[in-house]
């Protein structure tokens, strides 16, 4: 019963104008026929009872208080209606029935069976209701009929003795139908439920992402903070051992940092948590700047980086993430350019799209391989898996970036001649002075920092501006060694670990460095904004690396790293504030 009552009710949706004078044309014609045979008053008697119940129910179930009952009373009123209007059709067996008149009767009863079949296909799904109505049609007939014809008519008998068959043939097919439509009903409601479990897997993988991207990054980010005092310390004893476990520790959080990344940003992509914000972006500001970015590594690898990027080009993009792009497709191309040889960076216009190459003279690669490139942990001459070379994510990533953004990258290479990667991007127009926004510069947290120089300088003597610095940060080993390293450097440290504990002492000092996830659910971004309303200069560190945050940081002029962050890292920010 739960089932059937999930199904749609096959009359809600049947009762139109179109299917109300269709029915009272055909009885119409039907009177103007038996009307021939029988005193005019009396089929049209009948006609008249028929077109009124008919009007009287089109009228009725098609008011909206009806159609906002309950299902349960509107299929009562449903069977009410098609049972007294199939007992006045079934009324014909006295109103249109015409004694030994062979062809009329044969009209008669196709008209009856022609109801039947309307009835069949109408009430689908309510196989009661079906029942009742047909035997209220065509019975009464087709019993009239064998009784006439078992007085030396054997025709009359085969037409009732039809017309009970057909009844009962209908009956058995609306079951069977009744049978399909429940199971269909079956079938959509386990798809909803699927479906509306995917959707909370989905839901709870997100928030599952999101918490284990910032509780990850914690830890990678205290060994960060505690390598550069080990490094100063293995520096100043000379101890080769030393020196040798501090640089292996420094190579394997680096490749820590960078896989953990690359593969939270992928699962993040797949699981719909990202989301890009696409707006109107010029494409030549961003290309210089990546340009600017690479240009020591190239330098460093004897490659030259040409731009061939016209000005006032507008995409429709996200501009962190056409940033991340770009910069993949560059490292890799400086990184498989020859010696004295050259990368490209130029944009070519199409109808819709922006196509922004970035061509490089390197090995290429092999038809077979261009179709996998764009997999994870694939790489064409990394069979090693030298960790040195990346870790095969770089472009998968840059792909789900550029399909974000509703866009695609596509590659064009042939061996020993060189590799093309193009992203094409929608063409936008150019924003209003409204939509402006700043452009996106590349986060210098987005890879690893340097350790600090292990020159055995002494630090304390860095030049701060202030002293004393409030550090809000929740997790403990982090919190201990961002004051050690803090202290290193001459700074007097007051650490709290809620928002509330930051605005009872803002009074300390000018410097706040804010974890943005704090206890309590309460927001580092918040207390960076109220803080830097008191005169505050506030850093803000943080393991999520979403945009929105990203550009409410850089609205408010509030400096960012993401975790894991360096003590070089951590020293600069400081310095810059």
């Amino acid at each position: 019963m739960a089932q059937r009552d999930e199904a749609p009710d096959p009359e809600d949706s049947a009762h139109t104008v179109a299917s109300l004078w269709a029915l009272r044309a055909c009885e119409l014609l039907c009177v103007f026929m038996f009307a021939t045979a029988l005193p005019w008053q009396q089929p049209a008697l009948w006609f008249s009872i028929i077109a009124s119940m008919g009007v009287l129910r089109w009228w009725h179930v098609n008011r909206p208080a009806f159609r906002a009952l309950p299902k349960t009373q509107r299929r009562r009123v449903y069977r009410i209606y098609m049972w007294v209007l199939m007992s006045f059709v079934g009324s014909s067996c006295w109103f249109l029935y015409v004694p030994d008149n062979v062809p009329i009767l044969a009209v008669l009863m196709s008209y009856l069976l022609g109801n039947a079949t309307l009835i069949a296909v109408r009430l689908t799904g309510d196989v009661v209701r079906t029942t009742i109505a047909l035997c209220l049609a065509v019975l009464p007939t087709s019993i009239r009929l064998i009784v006439d014809g078992l007085h030396g008519n054997p025709l009359l008998v085969m037409m009732g003795i039809g017309g009970l068959l057909m009844t009962v043939t209908m009956i058995f097919l609306s079951r069977a139908q009744e049978i399909g439509v429940m199971r269909q009903v079956e079938q959509r409601r386990r798809a909803e439920a699927a479906a509306n479990t995917l959707a909370a897997l989905g839901l709870a993988k997100s928030r599952f992402f999101a918490a284990v991207s910032h509780d990850l990054r914690q830890p990678v980010h205290a060994i960060g903070l505690y390598l550069s005092p080990l490094a100063r310390l293995a520096d100043s004893t000379q101890d080769r051992a030393a020196l040798r476990a501090v640089e292996g520790i420094s190579q394997s959080w680096r490749a820590l940092d960078d896989l953990l990344s690359q593969v939270l940003d992928l699962t993040r992509m797949d699981s719909g948590v990202v989301r890009a914000e696409l707006r109107p972006t010029e494409i030549a500001p961003l290309v210089d700047s990546l340009v600017r970015q690479h240009s020591a590594v190239a330098e460093a690898a004897g490659v030259r980086i040409v731009s061939l990027v016209r000005r006032e080009a507008y995409a429709m993009a996200d501009g962190l993430m056409l940033v991340r792009v770009l910069s993949n497709l560059m490292d890799n191309a400086i990184k498989f350019s020859p010696h004295g040889t050259t990368v490209l960076v130029a944009l070519r216009a199409g109808r819709t799209h922006w196509r922004l190459q970035v061509r490089d003279a390197g090995v290429g690669i092999a038809t077979e391989g261009q179709a996998r490139i764009f997999e994870e942990f694939v790489q064409m001459d990394n069979d090693a898996r030298d960790r040195r070379q990346g870790l095969g994510l770089g472009l998968a990533i840059a792909r789900r970036l550029a399909l974000l953004m509703n866009g695609d990258i596509t590659v064009r290479s042939a061996l020993g001649q060189g590799t093309c990667m193009t992203v094409a991007l929608p063409r936008a127009h150019a924003p209003s002075d409204a939509e402006l926004v700043p452009p996106i510069e590349q986060d210098v947290s987005s890879m690893p920092g340097a350790l600090l120089p292990m020159d055995g300088s002494p630090l304390p003597a860095m030049p701060f501006a202030s002293q004393r610095v409030l550090l809000v940060e929740d997790d403990s080993l982090v919190a201990e060694a961002t004051r050690e390293q803090l202290t290193t450097w001459g700074l007097e440290v007051l650490h709290v670990e809620t928002a509330t504990e930051a605005l009872k002492q803002a009074s300390f000092g000018e410097v706040a460095i804010c974890d943005v996830r704090l206890p309590h659910a309460a927001s580092g971004l918040d207390l960076a904004l109220t803080l830097q309303e008191r005169g505050h200069k506030v850093l803000l560190i943080s393991g999520e690396t979403h945009a929105p945050l990203r550009e409410a940081a850089a609205r408010h002029r509030l400096p960012l790293l993401i975790k894991p962050v360096s003590g070089a890292q951590l020293l600069g920010a400081l310095q810059s504030l």
